[in-house]
């Protein structure tokens, strides 16, 4: 496996100088095709902003897919920087690809390349490989700062919240400031919304956690003489349980929608970076925890589910699917921070977990 090690941190290093954002991930398509097609002699299906490899063998009765994402995110100097690590997932996937070609395993691998997993919008996209290959389970992984370096991090059902993004649009009728009576301002209802908060987040309510946390709040301009006429409070809804968070949707726009037409103020919304669940498969984490074993890795299970989301929950609702976190130090910076780094002590981890899951 040290040659598989050796090719996946050169290949992350050179995946690091060009990071791109969601749905604009040419360079790094184009690099990680380049490595596959010098060290592998898998077949490549080129599915537009994503593709994958696939090792095929005569008379396979299994199908088994690896993921990876690609994309990378903004920084705040608004210029892309691999802060999550998706180079690190990536040049994982690909050196074990190559690692796979001319070997038999008994069954058929699907290396998958997905673009534009920090929006949400990549893996739904990417669920057109179901409909081309059979594939009998789906596994991922992320690195994650704050655990031992390499052990493995595994959750029997959540592993990491559903999300998304909803905005709240509140249009009444403008007026002049001096005469205010003669409009409808929604910063009324919208003030009224944030008491009714607690009523809304009620874990008593829910079947695990629910998170909502407001983004951004808008109402009006800075003109004194004119009263607002429109607002808008956009929302981040968290949960454990995609049914959990389908409740808290419910309550916060059923709300809104109540207290806005008290004062006169129609209101719409809209949905955005809509993010599931990410499930375990139980028959799939057993299997990995005795992969894990037979690496020679040390498992773990975080208290809780991640609050941060994953798309690769859409995979879930076509096979089997299993994601699991590898420890990327106890002292790391955290994801999307300025400091964050790879840490070349999660490829190797990565490489011995999903050498042994592939061969077992």
């Amino acid at each position: 496996m040290e040659k598989t090690i050796k090719l996946a941190n050169s290949l992350q290093e050179q995946l690091h100088q060009i990071p791109e954002i969601s749905g604009c991930e040419t360079q790094t398509k184009k690099s990680l095709k380049a490595f596959l097609e010098k060290e592998s002699e898998l077949e490549i299906v080129d599915c537009g902003a994503w593709f994958y490899a696939a090792h095929r063998e005569a008379d396979a009765a299994e199908g088994m897919a690896l993921r990876a994402d690609m994309d990378a995110v903004t920084g705040a100097d608004s210029l892309p920087y691999h802060g999550c690590g998706h180079d690190g997932h990536s040049a994982v996937m690909a050196a074990l690809a190559a690692y796979t070609s001319g070997k038999r395993f008994g069954k058929n691998l699907f290396f998958l390349f997905q673009h534009a997993e920090e929006t949400g919008a990549g893996a739904e996209e990417c669920c057109g490989i179901f409909e081309k290959e059979k594939i009998d389970a789906i596994y991922g992984f992320h690195n994650c700062p704050g655990f031992p370096e390499g052990d493995v991090l595994l959750l029997h059902d959540t592993f990491a919240c559903a999300s998304r993004g909803v905005r709240l649009m509140f249009e009444g009728s403008q007026a002049h400031a001096a005469y205010p009576e003669n409009g409808r301002n929604p910063i009324f209802p919208m003030a009224a919304f944030f008491d009714r908060w607690q009523e809304m987040t009620d874990p008593a309510e829910y079947g695990g956690m629910v998170l909502a946390t407001p983004v951004c709040l808008s109402a009006g301009s800075r003109s004194f003489g004119v009263a607002a006429g429109s607002g808008e409070i956009d929302l981040t809804l968290r949960a454990w349980r995609d049914e959990d968070l389908e409740k808290l949707e419910a309550a916060v726009t059923e709300t809104a929608a109540v207290l806005a037409s008290d004062e006169g103020v129609s209101l719409s919304y809209t949905e955005q970076d809509v993010f599931p669940a990410t499930v375990n498969d139980p028959l799939l984490c057993k299997k990995a925890e005795a992969a894990a074993d037979k690496a020679g890795l040390r498992c773990q299970t975080p208290a809780e589910p991640f609050r941060w989301s994953e798309d690769f929950g859409h995979y879930g609702a076509h096979c089997p699917a299993f994601f699991c976190g590898i420890g990327a130090g106890t002292d790391a910076a955290g994801l999307h921070t300025p400091d964050y780094r790879w840490n070349s002590g999660v490829t190797e981890a990565a490489i011995r977990l999903f050498s042994a899951l592939i061969q077992m």
